[in-house]
């Protein structure tokens, strides 16, 4: 009987919600199992409030204390979401019965057990994370779970974040981060302001605009805060919550998630928001490599043109148009939601 399961993800915001569905299947396949992450400690808070996860280990650097720490908790299995020579070797003296890692990198060969983690066509990173945890399930004979259309339903808390964010009547609030995940150059913010100007002026809904932002980031979103303002267009800068789980719990007031590659466009891609991403433009195709976690039909997405000159250059993106197919899937959604409403 399987009591205990630990999943490896200790990198970046992006990266550990693409292991959210993961974690969804272990825990609707072993419910009386202890589904536990090892993660970055910035994402200690966030991991905790994922409705998936029982118990969470911080990556604190200190492998000797990291180690005495998945000792203590007599794991039946490891799952290496995550694959580096340094897990191994944190794992490598345990008694652990099950340890599984992706087929990927020589180091794979360190482990009795490995799992295909290629990507069939069309899917997103997320369904990495996905093929492991089948592959544990599959070796243990256990049914796989259907994954759900939302990861993270807080739909009752979305009335107290819509107003925490100052949304009133028949207002639409559309989140802009401006930045990217370092997969390429921001958007400029004259840019930026000039197409959400653009995306107000072409919907046909009330739109009220909530500038988030991270760090140094401030100054990007206070720069399209004065431009906006200026242009007469509703405009708020967020206000800073306590840690990155409260945060990632109020983007259910969301009606449109627009920024880069970021870990904040994937976080609201669990309460299945409507998501424009703009994105580096590579061979890999970016746009299915880092959709979001909402459903298809509700994710729109923009690069510039592939290539070695081109595909860093956030600029080339034509803004004009992308303003035009953002309004007009921003109206489409919108009817949706009336219709459920």
């Amino acid at each position: 009987m399987i009591k205990s399961v630990l999943v490896i993800r200790n990198d970046k915001i992006g990266d550990f919600v693409n292991t959210w569905p993961a974690l969804y299947q272990l825990k609707q396949a072993l419910p009386h199992a202890s589904i536990e992450v090892f993660v970055d400690p910035a994402l200690k808070e966030f991991a905790k409030a994922c409705p998936y996860v029982d118990h969470v280990i911080v990556d604190n650097g200190d492998d000797k204390a990291i180690t005495k720490a998945f000792a203590a908790r007599h794991y039946d299995a490891a799952i290496v979401s995550r694959s580096q020579i340094r897990t191994y070797r944190l794992l490598r003296k345990l008694n652990i019965p099950y340890k599984l890692a992706p087929k990927l990198n020589w180091y794979q060969y360190l482990y009795r057990h490995r799992a295909s983690i290629a990507v069939p066509k069309g899917l997103g990173g997320w369904r990495k994370s996905c093929m492991m945890v089948e592959h544990f399930l599959a070796d243990h004979q256990i049914p796989i779970p259907k994954l759900p259309t939302r990861y993270w339903d807080l739909s009752h808390k979305r009335s107290m974040w819509q107003d925490y964010y100052g949304q009133q009547g028949e207002e639409r609030l559309i989140f802009a981060h401006p930045g990217t995940g370092g997969s390429a150059n921001s958007i400029s913010p004259e840019n930026f302001a000039a197409l959400l100007a653009q995306v107000d002026r072409l919907t046909n809904i009330n739109c009220k605009f909530v500038l988030t932002y991270s760090g140094q980031e401030i100054e990007l979103a206070k720069e399209i805060y004065a431009q906006l303002s200026a242009m007469g267009i509703k405009v708020v800068m967020a206000r800073p919550l306590t840690n990155l789980a409260d945060f990632a719990k109020s983007l259910v007031a969301a009606d449109m998630f627009m920024a880069g590659s970021t870990g904040p466009l994937h976080i609201a891609g669990l309460h299945n928001v409507p998501t424009v991403g703009f994105y580096a433009g590579r061979r890999s195709a970016p746009k299915v490599r880092w959709q979001t976690l909402t459903q298809s039909d509700k994710r729109l997405a923009f690069t510039p043109p592939i290539g070695r000159k081109t595909g860093r250059n956030m600029a080339l993106i034509d803004l004009d148009l992308a303003a035009k197919e953002i309004a007009s899937f921003l109206n489409t959604q919108y009817a949706k939601l009336q219709a459920v409403g």
